[in-house]
């Protein structure tokens, strides 16, 4: 990490620092730490990975609070006691707060933090735009509407497609050329992978129009009530106790080398990594969501708060469409060679709180076939 601070401040780009690192095989912090960063490929150092650090106030040792915003939305405004979704929204600079005091050791002073702060605002300019695109304090906006935006992974390298205008049709595209240097995948990636989204909204919109149709809604509200079954969660929680086990061990031991005569200023870093890392893990656990299951009662209330999804779909105005794919969490793998879709999704979301507090749960998987003369080839 201080590396990264000294690279930058002498004058290198995030994407620069992050070629160098992957030369290097130094290990992205995903690679580094998989069991925190199951969500991730692990496939190397990204720009953004180091700009997000470059950003990360954490590392001059203060605890760091507000960084994201609750809201709470009532689940039917019609029936207070049918609960409500609970939503995090990154918070803006202003609302972030700072400890009054190090919470942990620093891996850098609040000199250099500020000094590369301050370089990165004036690398971006002075324009409130590029302020804004630098601290992310401001909405994406475009003039297009990518229904699909975030929700395509390619199924290759893991990494979401990002979306493109192309003789005005919108395309979700992965290219090779920005996978890390050294990617396991990087000899089987194509140069591109496109998918055009006139070709996939179809087949989509049918499948959920079949999965919350009224003669369909008992069988997807009993896979809903099997898949709080997964035992995802109980794997999370059993991996943080570990990690506060293996902690409390290492402290321990340097405990008894102290006792035994070693010098404590000789494992004073690895005490204080420790307990910094039994600490984190401790946080983290007493903060899982509780494990209770919903009813189908409170299944088939969460359903029926979206509305008449068939008539939504059948609208086919994009912005009511994409309200409706973020709702219930929806999510596309796309497996280029096989032009297949792998299609999941969360009716009740990450973080849902109806009543109490709830686990995720998912729809079965359900691959979907395409049509192999409407899709374009990847290149």
């Amino acid at each position: 990490m201080q590396r990264i601070f000294r690279l930058y401040l002498d004058g290198r780009g995030d994407r620069a620092i992050a070629t160098d690192l992957n030369r290097e095989n130094i290990p992205c912090p995903s690679a580094h730490r998989p069991e925190q960063n199951r969500h991730r490929s692990g496939d190397g150092w990204q720009a953004t990975t180091v700009a997000a650090i470059l950003q990360n106030l954490r590392y001059t040792g203060y605890a760091i609070f507000g960084r994201w915003t609750k809201t709470e939305q009532l689940l039917d405004p019609d029936d207070v006691a049918a609960g409500h979704i609970v939503k995090f929204k990154r918070s803006p600079a202003q609302r972030i707060v700072r400890s009054g005091r190090p919470a942990h050791p620093a891996i850098v002073s609040v000199e250099t933090f500020t000094q590369a702060t301050l370089e990165r605002k004036k690398r971006a300019g002075t324009g409130n735009r590029a302020r804004g695109r630098l601290e992310r304090t401001r909405p994406i906006t475009t003039a297009n509407v990518y229904q699909f935006r975030g929700r395509i992974h390619c199924d290759i390298c893991n990494r979401k497609m990002q979306g493109e205008m192309h003789r005005k049709a919108v395309y979700y595209r992965c290219r090779g050329r920005s996978l890390a240097p050294g990617s396991p995948v990087q000899g089987i990636h194509p140069a591109t992978v496109d998918l055009r989204e006139a070709d996939i909204i179809e087949p989509i919109n049918d499948w959920l129009s079949t999965l919350f149709h009224p003669d369909h809604l008992d069988s997807t509200i009993a896979a809903l009530l099997d898949a709080q079954d997964d035992s995802e969660r109980d794997t999370r929680r059993a991996s943080l106790r570990r990690r506060i086990d293996q902690a409390s061990t290492r402290i321990e031991r340097h405990l008894a080398a102290i006792e035994a005569g070693v010098d404590p200023q000789a494992v004073v870093g690895a005490m204080n990594s420790a307990q910094a890392d039994k600490a984190a893990a401790q946080v983290e656990l007493d903060n899982l969501p509780t494990e209770e299951r919903l009813t189908e009662t409170e299944l088939r209330k969460i359903i029926e708060s979206y509305g008449d999804v068939r008539l939504i779909l059948a609208g086919g105005a994009p912005e009511h469409t994409k309200e409706l794919y973020n709702a219930i969490e929806l999510q596309i793998r796309y497996a280029h060679l096989e032009h297949r879709m792998t299609i999941t999704t969360s009716p009740v979301g990450d973080s849902t709180g109806v009543r109490r507090g709830t686990r995720p749960l998912r729809t079965p998987t359900v691959p979907t076939d395409l049509d192999h003369d409407r899709l374009i080839r990847s290149r």
